[in-house]
């Protein structure tokens, strides 16, 4: 007999996600659970967003929401009306009032504050090594990262590395109702690099740098970024830096696990981020809700719509190769169709109709070229 009926190795958004929709579907009475990470997350160390259309599970913890974004580039700039869609940032604070209390209440939780160095399955279920000791459970879900090297991978594979400033200003700098969502005024050097300022005030914004690209940079020169397009853009004046993030997220059409045995693979561990943007949450939530649905069947739900991931495919592949300047694909993308129709497509929920629409907004020729490439590399793999 196994320790557990259910172990959670990791406890950050995949992790306490997974045991928020469980325990919400009632589907963990009379479980004994064991969640696995060296720290209990309640503090402030990032934020999520996304789009979503109309009202949403997590509503009630949105911090800020925006109807309206801007996109600019050296030719221009384009104000984009997201109805009936929004864009919505969460705090990781926020998030984790919400979300732990119900993780806490669950009656046979067991917390265990250790370091986890393996897991895999078992004839019986699966089993992970945490601290050197044996945790056996029959089914465990893992949120481990599932490293990849890109020179290795046959797939398209794309980092988009980050950071990010809080900053307060000592003047009205910011439309709060304005956000910027991509402005690609930075030089590129042969990759794709882009800003975005999330403004909470006229005073208090998150801007961020973001690239894909396999090149990371040290602190130093993300910070120099940030402070050129900070003083070229936006202001000359003193402003203060409250708080900082950075991080990474692969893009790559790489096949993550989903499962093997009873050992089932989450996060961004099992492909939970959106290849062509690095988006996580909406489609996460979205997959976990589904199989806590499913339980106890051992449902893998995919994260993403299989033909999305040829389409994903087919833009890194171009932006990998410099094919067309991601500023071009991106800023097209919301200039020739109307926002909804593209955020409908980033999030896994347009129809085959809208893709087709489109595909005719963006270069035909490389974008088939590509294309036909991946399909018939899919296949011979």
């Amino acid at each position: 007999m196994n320790d557990y009926d259910i172990a959670v190795a990791g406890g950050g958004l995949a992790g306490l996600s997974l045991l928020y929709h469980f325990a919400r579907a009632g589907k963990l009475r009379g479980k004994r659970v064991l969640l696995v990470d060296p720290e209990r997350k309640s503090v402030h160390d990032r934020t999520w967003s996304y789009w979503e259309r109309g009202a949403g599970p997590f509503d009630d913890i949105v911090a800020h929401r925006w109807e309206r974004v801007t996109l600019a580039n050296s030719t221009g700039h384009c104000t984009c009306d997201l109805r009936p869609y929004a864009y919505k940032l969460i705090r990781s604070t926020d998030f984790y009032a919400k979300v732990n209390p119900v993780v806490d209440a669950i009656e046979g939780l067991t917390y265990l504050p250790a370091r986890i160095s393996s897991v895999e399955k078992t004839p019986t279920g699966a089993r992970l090594i945490a601290d050197g000791k044996e945790y056996k459970a029959d089914r465990v879900y893992s949120s481990l990262p599932h490293p990849l090297d890109y020179r290795e991978v046959r797939q398209p594979y794309l980092d988009q590395h980050f950071r990010g400033w809080f900053v307060e200003t000592t003047e009205p700098t910011f439309d709060p109702d304005r956000p910027t969502f991509m402005d690609f005024r930075t030089p590129q050097a042969g990759e794709t690099r882009f800003f975005y300022v999330l403004p909470f005030s006229k005073t208090h914004a998150l801007v961020e740098v973001a690239i894909f690209g396999n090149h990371h940079l040290t602190t130093e020169a993300y910070d120099a970024l940030l402070r050129d397009y900070i003083g070229e853009h936006w202001t000359r004046s003193d402003y203060r830096i409250t708080h900082s993030e950075s991080g990474n997220i692969p893009m790559t059409t790489y096949p993550f696990p989903r499962r093997d045995g009873n050992l089932i693979y989450i996060g961004l561990g099992g492909g939970a981020a959106r290849p062509s943007t690095g988006y996580t949450f909406y489609g996460l939530q979205r997959q976990l809700a589904r199989m806590a649905a499913a339980y106890p069947e051992p449902a893998t739900v995919a994260p993403w719509p299989a033909r999305h991931l040829l389409y994903d495919a087919t833009l890194l592949r171009i932006l990998e190769r410099s094919a067309v300047a991601g500023e071009e694909v991106f800023v097209d993308l919301f200039r020739r169709n109307p926002p909804a129709r593209v955020l409908a497509f980033l999030n896994g929920e347009s129809s085959l109709w809208e893709e087709l629409r489109l595909m005719s907004t963006v270069p035909l020729a490389p974008f088939a070229r590509h294309f036909l490439g991946e399909t018939l590399g899919n296949r011979g793999r």
